[in-house]
């Protein structure tokens, strides 16, 4: 698996989700990151590690080769939730002044009031994005026109960093 995978750092990737109220996709996080790890495990893999390399010649067991067709097909389904979570754009919270979207990790458009000592110097909708992109950006006091601007600024992060050429 690529360093880029939902897969790196799944503990601090549910608790965030858990933080944010979003416990399905945290449970669903954990249930795949297990299951991929069994399947690793049953392989003797280190999970960087390529299928050929089990540190002898000899032909791998069927057993092994089940594994690793579930290994397969649980990163086939990892990356299939991911595409589908692209798709589906900006969601909406439970909390109805906060929207949620998938484009290479989450990101989070929000609506919080004045308050200078909190680091919101205007009403609107500000910007949070993974680790390296925005931390509290505000976009518009508008919902519509802030989502606009909070996809150009989440495209052009993407193509500072190089991730939206894939």
């Amino acid at each position: 698996m690529n360093d880029r995978s939902v897969g790196v750092e799944i503990d601090a990737t549910a608790r965030w989700l858990e933080e944010r109220g979003m416990h399905g996709a945290a449970r669903l996080l954990l249930r795949v990151a297990r299951q991929r790890d069994d399947a690793v495990q049953q392989l003797g893999l280190h999970p960087a590690s390529p299928v050929h390399r089990t540190g002898h010649a000899e032909r791998a067991a069927p057993r092994d080769l089940d594994a690793a067709a579930e290994a397969a097909m649980l990163r086939t389904e990892l990356a299939r939730f991911q595409a589908l979570a692209e798709r589906a754009g900006w969601v909406r919270d439970a909390d109805a002044n906060r929207l949620w979207r998938w484009r290479d990790g989450w990101w989070e458009l929000g609506r919080r009031r004045r308050n200078p000592n909190d680091g919101y110097h205007d009403t609107g909708w500000y910007l949070w994005g993974p680790v390296g992109s925005y931390e509290g950006e505000w976009t518009d006091r508008r919902r519509e026109p802030a989502i606009a601007e909070a996809e150009r600024l989440i495209t052009k992060h993407r193509a500072a960093t190089g991730e939206g050429a894939r």
